[in-house]
């Protein structure tokens, strides 16, 4: 059942149809309107401020043109998968070329807010949510990393490049009355679903992320988090901040927590991703990595409690790593840990051989690293 948006969103993102054009990027200026130089400088005023371009989409469509044109080509279905009660959720919010659009990265893909959204579903038991609460995070958990890959000052689009959390945030308030409509939420559920999701911002610290052409640049995944959650009544903060941290793992751990062939697709696909932003990696050393990566999901939990401190939840437990593995779903928690494992393992196969080798040889080394599990353990590999 498709929730009435106001738009046919088939025929919207369908191939050949109309589409609204979207809003070019503007010069923001202060409310006197200062005279502007052409490279952006405010002049006239006593400290030269540099004006930075901002993103701008559409009110009546939720991706640009050029994104929903590259989509229409990729024929994306919601398909059958082990996440298929998900995907049907998600169904009823977006056609299938428009969350294509929002989900164009390699590793960040049309599957990933799926397998997350499934992975938070999973929480649901462990932390004594409702049936209408387990449906919200799941909700906020397709929407996580909506990014059309818009760049700033162009209606140019980036595919195939990683997610911003900062991005996503910026178009969610463009698109309030949009989303709050599909989604059914209220005006204090989307505040909550932007600090959900800021949370997400990865790796979460308190350095300034680099501009993007969004109201949050020059602050650190902890201010944009701080900010969010101060908006939000007490008793809320402290929800958001536990459950925060449950829709953060299944983020970062929801590919890992089905098969080894879905986990080592994961890395592949970040690979590429982060290559595509000039990240000098190779699926050699991102192999390797990995097993260290997953080791750590879950332990970034300072600042958390500092912010708990500074917005008055002394009082306040939240959840580590080993507890977070035991209020996920059991079965999630197996695979996971199964998992790690067997990448450490595929790591040490690895061992110092060439990456050009570790191309060819990648299905040998995941036979390997599932016999050595299956051998060392007794049990049986994912």
């Amino acid at each position: 059942m498709q929730i009435s948006t106001g738009l046919n969103l088939t025929q919207a993102y369908s191939a050949g149809a109309t589409r609204n054009p979207a809003s070019p990027a503007q010069l923001e200026k202060p409310a006197d309107k200062p005279p502007v130089s052409g490279d952006g400088v405010v002049l006239g005023s006593p400290q030269e401020v540099v004006v930075q371009p901002k993103i701008q989409w559409s009110q009546a469509t939720l991706v640009q043109p050029k994104a929903a044109d590259l989509a229409s080509q990729s024929q994306a279905t919601f398909r059958q998968t082990p996440s298929s009660s998900v995907a049907e959720l998600a169904s009823r919010y977006f056609s299938a070329d428009e969350f294509q659009a929002l989900n164009s990265g390699t590793y960040h893909n049309f599957d990933h807010p799926i397998v997350v959204a499934d992975a938070a579903g999973g929480f649901a038991h462990g932390m004594g949510w409702s049936p209408e609460r387990k449906q919200f995070i799941q909700q906020v958990a397709l929407l996580h990393d909506a990014d059309d890959r818009s760049q700033v000052g162009s209606q140019d689009v980036k595919t195939g490049t990683p997610a911003r959390a900062q991005v996503t945030l910026e178009w969610m308030d463009q698109q309030k009355e949009q989303l709050c409509g599909r989604f059914k939420w209220s005006p204090e559920q989307f505040k909550e679903a932007k600090a959900l999701i800021a949370r997400t911002d990865f790796p979460f610290d308190d350095n300034a992320r680099k501009p993007m052409g969004t109201k949050y640049d020059g602050q650190s995944p902890m201010q944009v988090y701080r900010e969010l959650l101060s908006e939000l009544p007490k008793e809320k903060q402290a929800e958001v901040l536990k459950d925060g941290l449950a829709l953060r793992f299944a983020d970062q751990g929801g590919f890992y927590a089905g098969s080894f062939d879905l986990a080592v697709e994961a890395v592949q696909g970040l690979v590429k991703e982060l290559q595509g932003v000039g990240v000098p990696t190779n699926l050699a050393g991102s192999l390797k990595f990995t097993p260290g990566f997953l080791g750590d999901v879950g332990k970034d939990t300072a600042l958390d409690k500092q912010l708990a401190q500074e917005l008055g939840h002394s009082e306040l437990k939240l959840p580590d790593r080993d507890e977070m593995l035991s209020l996920w779903d059991p079965a999630m928690t197996q695979r996971f840990r199964t998992n790690t494992e067997q990448f450490n393992l595929m790591a040490q196969a690895i061992g110092s051989n060439p990456p050009e080798a570790v191309e060819g040889q990648l299905q040998s080394l995941k036979d390997t690293a599932r016999s050595v599990y299956r051998m060392t353990t007794g049990r049986v590999p994912t």
